[in-house]
């Protein structure tokens, strides 16, 4: 686990401590778990994981080579109860599940989003209509035909 001593880059590397470093905590965000990185089959030592109640919300917190992200979560109790009860290695690996399955979901979204799209404008169905007083457009996707059956 980062922060405690035992860290190898490569297996020939004396064993040394690996820094914790977490994602900042935004003011009014309280800190419900901090999950520092670490190795278990799979070396995961450069995310960071916080789950922070900011107002009435749960939020997932991570920092990771490529910067920072956050996203809410679940606010049930029942969640946070669950959280709680897991040991700090279990809720981890919890928390890191959680945040790929995020991640792979937001990508798919978006490979579908930028896939209709793109058909849609390779069958010229995307329409634009400037909004009378105002600088704003109003773009829509025309519903594709379906052929008339013979």
């Amino acid at each position: 686990m980062n922060g405690e001593f035992g860290y190898k880059w490569q297996p020939n590397d004396a064993p040394m401590v690996r820094r914790p470093d977490a994602p900042e905590l935004l003011e009014g965000q309280s800190l419900l778990h901090d999950e520092a990185g670490r190795c278990g089959g799979l070396d995961s030592h450069c995310h960071h994981y916080r789950v922070v109640q900011w107002y009435s919300s749960v939020y997932l917190l991570v920092r990771h080579g490529g910067g920072d992200e956050s996203f809410r979560l679940c606010t049930t109790e029942s969640l946070l109860d669950s959280l709680s009860a897991l040991d700090s290695t279990a809720r981890y690996w919890f928390l890191n599940a959680i945040y790929h399955a995020y991640g792979d979901g937001t990508k798919v979204a978006t490979e579908k989003t930028n896939n209709y799209w793109r058909m849609a404008a390779a069958d010229g169905r995307i329409k634009t209509r400037k909004l009378r007083g105002r600088d704003a457009v109003k773009v829509s996707v025309e519903p594709k035909l379906d052929p008339i059956p013979n």
